[in-house]
């Protein structure tokens, strides 16, 4: 499962989070999940299924030019937990 993430940092809207989950189910359709988030609340936005890999592409495409014409930007969280690194240095 991949995951992109954009941060709204203007306007009225600074501080919203917009996700999108997508991935391959286990009889091979790509899914693209969008979710968004302000502080504590977040609704699911949208949830599509493909199974054409050109349509999933193209449609990400779309989501995410929308997305940036809007002031979103992508986003990396300071602090990500790996598991697999657990006591080494």
């Amino acid at each position: 499962m991949g995951q992109i993430i954009l941060k709204n940092q203007t306007g009225h809207k600074r501080g919203n989070f917009v996700h999108y989950y997508y991935g391959q189910d286990l009889f091979g359709y790509l899914y693209l999940d969008v979710v968004r988030r302000k502080q504590h609340r977040a609704s699911v936005i949208k949830q599509m299924l493909f199974d054409n890999p050109r349509d999933f592409v193209c449609t990400l495409d779309l989501e995410l030019d929308r997305r940036e014409n809007h002031h979103y930007q992508p986003w990396e969280p300071a602090f990500t937990y790996d598991p697999s690194s657990k006591g080494r240095s």
